[in-house]
């Protein structure tokens, strides 16, 4: 008997942190970010340190990994939805070498935690076996190195998402959310709510529509 019930919650534990993974949209492990990580480790932990445990009601175990769920998805929402919470739980994109020029005051922030040989190692993976040879390097969120040895094709800002302006990349670009809804205009889009997706690239704006039209359209293969 304790077999049978040590293999229903685990097979209860294992279906609601499935069905949390596929509502989150965490399915693979590298869609995941710190917040979601840490989660799983401690819906984990409850799951093992309960499975063994014959004092503990059934019903009280599946209400903990509810309750556990629930608040990592509130989390999720607020990561996407508001910008001052997503910089503080996951982090956002800290260039490090902008114009051939290391950013001094980034990279010697001590928030930062930087450590210029693991990122000597990240480039050389990639194919670049000097510093000298990159124009752009910024850390990502999850920890990679994206470095740019052509200044033609420096990654874009992602300056507008699923309803929600990125204000601390337009700040970065020196732009404004007046200077976005000026560009919308002229380019004759109604409203941000007819917008999927808005970056900036080469000082200019571009804007994937909730249709998935690209506004403007620049390359010569778009008809």
């Amino acid at each position: 008997m304790f077999y049978l019930w040590m293999l229903l919650k685990l097979l209860t534990g294992f279906a609601i942190i499935i069905a949390y993974l596929n509502i989150s949209g965490r399915s693979q492990f590298s869609q995941m970010n710190a917040v979601d990580l840490v989660g799983n480790f401690i819906l984990g932990g409850l799951v093992g340190g309960v499975i063994y445990a014959t004092n503990i009601p059934f019903h009280e175990y599946v209400l903990a990994l509810i309750i556990g769920v629930s608040i990592l998805l509130l989390i999720t929402i607020f990561c996407r939805k508001i910008n001052i919470f997503r910089n503080v739980t996951i982090g956002r994109q800290i260039p490090i070498i902008k114009n051939g020029r290391f950013l001094m005051d980034n990279i010697r922030n001590k928030k930062n935690k930087i450590d210029m040989l693991n990122i000597a190692s990240q480039i050389n993976i990639q194919g670049i076996y000097s510093f000298d040879d990159i124009y752009y390097a910024q850390i990502e969120p999850n920890g990679s190195i994206t470095a740019i040895t052509d200044k033609k094709n420096l990654p874009s800002n992602i300056i507008y998402y699923n309803g929600v302006v990125h204000d601390d990349d337009l700040e970065e670009a020196n732009k404004t959310e007046e200077d976005l809804l000026a560009d919308l205009k002229a380019n004759n889009i109604e409203d941000l709510k007819d917008v999927f997706l808005a970056e900036l690239k080469d000082n200019k704006f571009r804007y994937v529509l909730m249709d998935g039209t690209v506004v403007p359209q620049t390359r010569k293969d778009r008809k």
